[in-house]
């Protein structure tokens, strides 16, 4: 196993890099390069613009981070995600230990914006963070080996490890039966043609509209309102397709008081009007 040659990495350090095919760069997730770094006192990266995205996971240590106006000193147990397109810089002042991985591809990029606005910036501690772990040391091993999967098998678990960034240590549990937001989406799916107000929803979770909304987004992706939009839409899209009721009975039944507001907020998230909707052929 070499060393790198870059200044403060120690013994036990390793680096690999993995150069995309055409179509990889043109259409899926890839890595670039990846290592385990032993780091002392004496790194120290900074760049204007490298071209991909970096995830850290710190093993030990504390690594200093700025990106964007903004210092993180990242510790044991986690995450960093940088967007290296931006200038950005790091360093160990005291010493580390950290797995790393340059990736991108496809829209890595508004990924990284949607971990960043979800955790609260780049570095950030995560119920998922041995997961990321293992992910990236998974990627680390096989190039250790030569035992990379073909592109379009690791464009998959590069996808994984990027939503893993965004999720909670298990994504579903407060989706089962028995949770309160389960509850809550079935009262909504039950109840969508009626005037359903923020504290509707929350009197079903037992929970105060402001503990409820914050919950309910981070459990499904999207605001409590959000999913009551979604839902009427849904069905709107059915009756469009498999009925010939007129547009303003179709905004009543999806509850919506009259036809002008519906075909608006239509409009705006399906990108047709439902008239031209239910012109096109599925």
């Amino acid at each position: 196993m070499r060393i790198p040659k870059e200044r403060g990495i120690c013994p036990g350090s390793d680096v690999h890099f993995c150069t995309p095919s055409e179509r990889a760069r043109r259409v899926l997730f890839y890595p670039e390069s990846c290592g385990h770094y032993y780091t002392d006192r004496d790194y120290h990266i900074c760049r204007e613009d490298f071209g991909n995205c970096l995830l850290f996971y710190i093993c030990g240590g504390e690594l200093t981070v700025r990106s964007q106006g903004v210092t993180a000193t990242a510790r044991a147990g986690q995450v960093v995600f940088l967007n290296c397109h931006l200038p950005h810089e790091y360093c160990s002042p005291r010493g580390a230990e950290f797995l790393w991985l340059h990736l991108d591809g496809s829209n890595t990029q508004q990924i990284w914006e949607d971990v960043c606005r979800e955790q609260g910036g780049f570095v950030f501690d995560t119920p998922r963070a041995e997961d990321i772990k293992d992910r990236i040391f998974e990627i680390i091993c096989a190039c250790r080996n030569e035992q990379l999967p073909h592109e379009t098998h690791l464009s998959e678990k590069l996808y994984s490890l990027l939503i893993a960034c965004l999720g909670r240590s298990d994504p579903d549990a407060a989706l089962r039966e028995n949770t309160p937001i389960y509850a809550v989406i079935q009262y909504i799916r039950a109840n969508y043609a009626e005037n359903l107000t923020l504290e509707d929803m929350a009197r079903q979770a037992s929970m105060s509209k402001y503990h409820f909304s914050r919950l309910f987004k981070e459990t499904c992706g999207y605001s409590p309102h959000e999913f009551l939009i979604l839902t009427r839409l849904n069905r709107a899209k059915q009756l469009l397709t498999t009925t010939d009721l007129p547009i303003s009975r179709i905004a009543q039944e999806v509850g919506y008081q009259n036809a002008a507001s519906f075909s608006s907020v239509f409009a705006a998230q399906v990108g047709l009007s439902p008239t031209r909707f239910r012109q096109y052929t599925l």
